[in-house]
């Protein structure tokens, strides 16, 4: 399988094939005719978990369309990987697949060994088929748990990105054909002003997704710095009872600034979630792109197949199609796009307002170290050292959290919904001419 090339097929909603590309054909070893009205299960791999499935299922059963590794076995038994890509349409589900990265296929082998374990375990005890489908599903979340993914979703929203950046500009040119005319030009001219818009979308949130990272570490420096102050107050109140008697102005400071610093640590402990929500919208528009860049990529890959006379024009009845599919992933990423800047904007007015409330604690604080210059200097020298200190550091890590906060406030996702709606319509009408002509 090349890395250029891209399964595709489409099936009812029981998952009974109604088309297939040459690529399908070539790799599963099947002839068309013998997939066509054939479940696609009948490239199921025996060493496939049930639980694999039953997370795709759950997801397209909710209207979401899902990314998931396959190990397929031919018609002569042999296998193959996939990165499958599958989501609703119409009546039924459409499908492209592409051959994945051997790191992503290292690793999902590890996760699937231990789901058929416990499957294996599972039916053995006399649990249900669903039921040791279900097990098998929550031991690949559980697994992949342990690599850093919180769920099955977070996992895919960081593959299926990974896969289709893997592929490279190299890929999409492959389908690109200089020497076309009239509507094969015209298709192949929709897709990559599409693959160009996009591409330009994935630059961009590179930058907010690393905004967000250095947000995210930022705010863990500062809430530790926080905590850490805390300890601070306390023992700013303990030494100021050492010199109550003679200067019970330090205690009344020492007291009243233990409230901004408790309102600042929870503010600041708001950040984390909010910052992982950026990060999770963020993940989905990537998803949403790397989506939509795969529908245009086959529909790029269908035109230069007829172009090279390796498949009929009738072929092309498949473009229209993987547009409508394109389009629903357009209007979700449109959406997301829209969430991504309300976080920013709202992790900003976060940031500012914790930044606001460790500058009335330190203001509070500061009130205190000058009396304590004034009134107990000598006594209280050893305990307003390691004050000063942290301090000092919270104080710098602040000051990055506010520029970075600040950053966010001016950043904006740029994505032209109208644009990408334009470039799949000047791919859709001349696939559909060429298909009925």
């Amino acid at each position: 399988m090349g890395p250029e090339e891209l399964f595709f097929s489409t099936t009812d909603v029981r998952g009974v094939i109604r088309q297939g590309n040459s690529v399908f054909v070539r790799v599963s070893g099947y002839p068309l005719d013998e997939l066509l009205g054939t479940a696609h299960n009948v490239v199921r791999h025996p060493d496939m978990p049930a639980g694999a499935f039953r997370l795709m299922w759950d997801s397209l059963a909710a209207g979401t369309p899902v990314a998931v590794y396959v190990c397929n076995r031919t018609k002569a038994g042999d296998h193959y990987w996939v990165c499958a890509v599958v989501s609703p349409l119409h009546d039924g589900f459409v499908s492209v697949r592409v051959a994945p990265t051997p790191e992503a296929v290292d690793l999902v082998s590890e996760v699937y060994v231990e789901a058929v374990r416990v499957e294996r375990d599972a039916a053995a005890a006399g649990l249900s088929r669903r039921e040791v489908a279900e097990r098998g599903a929550q031991a690949i979340v559980a697994t992949l748990a342990t690599y850093g993914f919180s769920s099955y979703e977070e996992f895919m929203h960081v593959a299926l990105p990974l896969e289709i950046s893997a592929r490279g500009h190299r890929v999409s040119e492959a389908h690109q054909r200089s020497a076309a005319t009239g509507d094969v030009a015209s298709v192949l001219a929709g897709t990559g002003a599409l693959a160009d818009q996009l591409d330009a979308m994935v630059e961009s949130l590179a930058t907010y997704q690393a905004l967000g990272d250095e947000l995210a570490d930022a705010a863990v420096h500062v809430l530790d710095m926080a905590h850490r102050l805390e300890v601070s107050v306390h023992t700013a109140q303990q030494a100021s009872a050492l010199v109550a008697e003679k200067s019970p102005v330090l205690s009344n400071v020492a007291r009243v600034m233990a409230q901004p610093m408790t309102d600042a640590v929870t503010a600041l402990a708001q950040l984390p979630e909010d910052f992982s929500r950026l990060r999770g919208d963020i993940g989905r528009v990537r998803f949403q792109i790397a989506l939509t860049a795969l529908y245009d990529e086959m529909a790029a890959a269908f035109a230069a197949e007829v172009h090279d006379g390796v498949a009929p024009a009738s072929s092309l009845t498949a473009v229209p199609l993987l547009c409508d599919a394109a389009e629903t992933s357009v209007a979700e990423m449109a959406a997301q796009v829209e969430k991504v800047n309300g976080d920013l904007q709202h992790v900003a007015a976060l940031v500012s307002e914790a930044g606001t409330l460790l500058d009335d604690f330190r203001r509070f604080i500061g009130q205190w170290r000058h009396l304590v210059l004034r009134h107990a200097r000598a006594a209280l020298a050893e305990q307003v050292r390691p004050i000063d200190e942290e301090l000092t550091t919270s104080w710098q890590w602040t000051e990055q959290l506010r520029a970075l906060g600040r950053q966010a406030s001016s950043a904006v996702v740029r994505f032209d919904r109208d644009a990408a709606h334009a470039h799949l319509e000047a791919v859709r009408e001349p696939a559909r001419r060429l298909a009925a002509g």
